[in-house]
């Protein structure tokens, strides 16, 4: 692999099934709906952050035996793919963050792709603040209390281990335990995660990609109108 910079940049993707992806919002919208859903976002984060010049991006896909029908999916990104293996959400991002510094990276973000108001101007910040003499960490803090964004100068197990994530406390505990390895660190502008259908404000994500708005839109509209013919059908004459 040619190394064309020092930043790396992961994405962590999981190949979108039905009660596999976007569980919480399935209970919300349904779980047909909530995939789709998952599928835009995701994709919309994959081609967005591929293809820098600033960055090499690795997409770390989830599960492994869907290799083919991920490359089927995204293989026209100029990224480098790799399966994240097994073990707990912990464990994968710390052997991915491993597999990037082993190949040479010294600054290395990882973005999820529940966060599509996460903009290039935001990595760029990121690589920015850990290219300089100041910083060897960086967090992009979220609404639910989680992060969207975590960045290292170097492999730090502690922020990885024994972790309870999906909790509102995950910002805060991952914070904690970079000071407690005597990392400076700093910290971005937060910004929402979709989990849940209160997070989803089509007005705010038009700001960010018309085009994304209008498609995330008619799969939220999907079968509203079918349902409300129906509904006229059975009022009384």
């Amino acid at each position: 692999m040619s190394q064309k910079n020092d930043n790396a940049l992961i994405v962590f993707l999981k190949y979108p099934e039905t009660k596999k992806v976007k569980t919480r919002l399935g209970k919300d919208i349904g779980e047909q709906k909530a995939m789709e859903l998952y599928r835009e976002t995701a994709s919309f984060v994959a081609d967005s952050f591929s293809g820098s010049k600033n960055w090499t991006t690795f997409l770390f896909y989830s599960p492994k035996e869907r290799e083919k029908e991920v490359f089927e999916w995204l293989g026209d990104k100029e990224t480098l793919f790799f399966a994240q293996g097994t073990g707990s959400l912990g464990q994968r991002m710390s052997r991915a963050f491993e597999k990037c510094f082993s190949l040479g990276f010294r600054n290395v973000v990882i973005i999820g792709t529940d966060c599509v108001m996460i903009t290039e101007e935001d990595v760029e910040t990121a690589f920015s603040l850990l290219s300089g003499e100041q910083f060897e960490a960086v967090l992009g803090p979220a609404t639910d209390g989680g992060y969207y964004l975590l960045g290292l100068c170097r492999k730090t197990d502690a922020v990885f281990q024994d972790m309870q994530w999906s909790t509102s406390r995950v910002f805060k505990e991952t914070e904690r335990r970079i000071k407690g390895s005597g990392l400076h660190h700093a910290v971005m502008r937060e910004l929402s995660d979709i989990d849940e259908e209160k997070d989803i404000s089509i007005k705010d994500i038009m700001t960010r990609d018309m085009k994304l708005a209008h498609r995330l839109e008619r799969i939220l509209l999907k079968g509203q109108k079918i349902r409300t013919e129906k509904n006229e059908e059975r009022k009384p004459a």
